[in-house]
């Protein structure tokens, strides 16, 4: 293994767009693919003494477009990791706010709550495995470093909400709705590695405006608060 292969912190970004920010704020250069049979690249550099890498899922060439959503998140975290061995890893990225939960366009969520909100098995025990709520470990110092608020995440595979999954995010007092997060959380407890969920809000789910036009129009000034609350988290990990 050669030092590219390794790193201290690990994000995960699952679009180019959220990513490029964090990126040139750490003044991290690009080492080439995660694996040759996929789009996903990588990112590295030495930020306040520690070597940290940051991995998105890429473009696929046959949609011309960033491979979001679950089934990109899951091979990705998992090769990542198993490539990476991080002491801490970073799920980084956009997620959908509520306005009945207090959120704001560009506020951070540091969740420690994950579950699925489109995972219906009405079967004994895969109904418990399909929604999958986990807790994870609290940081409280990163939390407060890049001051982001605590929360519940759920992950699904649409942008858009249906009826049904509006009533679970109120039953559930949901704050972040992703397309990728609890599929990451299932990899890094498989592995055993420490993880956090950085997220900012791009949109209001319970807001009467089309998610798509503000994700578009918002995305800019979230990403960047995003890339200064990694920077400020990369800082007090580095610090520990």
């Amino acid at each position: 293994m050669n030092d590219r292969n390794t790193s201290d912190l690990l994000i995960q970004v699952a679009l180019h767009a959220e990513a490029l920010p964090i990126i040139r704020l750490l003044s991290l250069h690009p080492i080439g693919r995660l694996d040759s049979n996929l789009p996903s690249e990588l990112w590295q550099g030495s930020v306040h003494g520690h070597r940290i890498t940051i991995v998105t899922h890429g473009r696929d060439c046959e949609f011309d477009c960033d491979r979001i959503g679950t089934e990109s998140a899951t091979i990705v975290a998992f090769l990542a990791l198993r490539m990476m061995r991080p002491k801490l890893f970073i799920n980084a990225g956009t997620c959908g706010g509520f306005a009945t939960q207090g959120a704001a366009i560009g506020d951070i969520y540091m969740p420690t709550r994950f579950l699925f909100h489109d995972q219906r098995v009405a079967l004994p025990k895969f109904d418990a495995f399909a929604v999958a709520d986990r807790t994870t470990s609290d940081f409280p110092a990163i939390r407060a470093a890049a001051n982001a608020k605590h929360g519940t995440c759920s992950t699904g595979s649409s942008l858009d909400t249906t009826v049904h999954e509006i009533a679970f995010f109120a039953a559930e007092s949901v704050t972040c709705k992703d397309m990728e997060a609890a599929a990451i959380v299932r990899v890094a407890v498989d592995l055993e590695t420490p993880f956090a969920a950085l997220k900012v809000v791009t949109d209001l789910v319970d807001h009467r405006q089309a998610v798509q036009e503000s994700f578009q129009r918002n995305l800019e000034f979230a990403t960047d608060r995003l890339a200064h609350a990694v920077d400020h988290a990369a800082r007090v990990f580095s610090a520990a």
